[in-house]
């Protein structure tokens, strides 16, 4: 028994033309809107704990000023024009998505010494650099120098002198 073939009267077009005609309009949708190549992504992630001289944890201090530089390395170079910058959280912590390949992370806060790390970052792994301790700076007791030479001494510290300007 053969199937007749139903024809829409407006158009003249089979019904099966049309379920065609539908499927490859939703297939070629489909494929126009999903990612043509997938990149997979490698990563780091961390907390930024402040730290005084003994090695205590500085509580009060805001972690969210914490500044994550990640600098891509090329042929042993660092590529600062390819720097990828993040921002801590409030608590410190951090996450930074990357492409894979070789980096140096510098890891920065306002009052504290500066933390740098070397890696080989492999493409779809995400790296925890778990509790990253930055020592505070802290402000030594000692007399200004003129010039740099041991001896010259300025003064008491905060002693300056203003000279006129010259006309």
């Amino acid at each position: 028994m053969k199937k007749k073939n139903v024809y829409c009267f407006k158009t003249g077009v089979s019904k099966m033309c049309i379920a065609v005609i539908t499927a490859v309009f939703l297939i070629t949708v489909s494929c126009a809107t999903s990612e043509k190549t997938i990149v997979e992504r490698a990563g780091i992630k961390g907390l930024v704990v402040p730290v005084d001289a003994s090695g205590n944890e500085i509580e009060m201090q805001d972690r969210g000023g914490a500044i994550i530089n990640c600098i891509p390395v090329w042929e042993g170079t660092q590529k600062q024009e390819m720097v990828v910058t993040a921002n801590a959280q409030g608590d410190g912590s951090f996450s930074v998505d990357l492409p894979g390949g070789e980096y140096v992370v510098e890891i920065f806060l306002e009052g504290f010494y500066v933390k740098t790390f070397h890696l080989d970052l492999k493409t779809g792994k995400r790296y925890n650099l778990g509790k990253i301790t930055l020592l505070k700076i802290e402000v030594g007791e000692g007399k200004p120098l003129k010039d740099g030479g041991p001896e010259e001494h300025l003064g008491s510290e905060g002693d300056v002198t203003i000279q006129p300007p010259v006309m």
